[in-house]
């Protein structure tokens, strides 16, 4: 009986001692005093269907330009210099002029020919043409990436001019050459 009565004490001892100091291995629980902010959303603003363009001039560098191109979701974006531009004008203009004509016109399937400057490849114009029907495709590759974007459809001989995103960049582009010349 006393051996048991000891193994008790020697349990509650041992009880009353290991117990207290099991907490100091503890970090002590914190209430957070505010819940975290939630995650930022994005401040770019993409279509959610059809093709755009933008154009806008850079502030901080004088004869620079700020280009967008997207078809639907997908967008690229880069920086031009002002001769950039002038060039990817008259290539759409030649474009433009191509589209009208009788040249390279398919009759059962169309035909594709590629518009480009031989020294700037980073906007080039795919005009297809079957029978009266013509279609533009603008692509602008970047540093960003490389976009192609269907840019709208004209019937040859139509007096009236439908609004297609290729006169859109066209006129566009005309505006920003518009303003503020580069100093050279």
């Amino acid at each position: 009986m006393q051996r048991q009565s000891l193994s008790r004490s020697v349990t509650w001892l041992l009880s009353a001692v290991l117990l207290p100091t099991s907490g100091f291995a503890q970090k002590p629980a914190q209430k957070p005093t505010q819940p975290p902010p939630p995650p930022a959303s994005p401040t770019v603003i993409v279509p959610q269907s059809g093709s755009s363009f933008f154009i806008g001039s850079v502030e901080a560098a004088p004869g620079t330009f700020s280009v967008l191109l997207s078809e639907g979701r997908e967008s690229v974006t880069g920086i031009f210099s002002y001769k950039q531009i002038e060039v990817f004008e008259a290539v759409l203009l030649a474009a433009k002029e191509f589209a009208q004509s009788d040249e390279a016109v398919g009759k059962t399937t169309p035909i594709i020919t590629r518009l480009m400057d031989q020294h700037e490849w980073s906007l080039f114009v795919d005009v297809s043409k079957k029978g009266d029907r013509r279609q533009y495709y603008v692509t602008l590759i970047t540093v960003s990436g490389k976009l192609t974007a269907t840019a709208g459809e004209i019937v040859r001989g139509k007096k009236e001019e439908t609004k297609t995103l290729f006169a859109d960049i066209l006129a566009k582009l005309k505006e920003a050459k518009a303003g503020p010349k580069p100093s050279n």
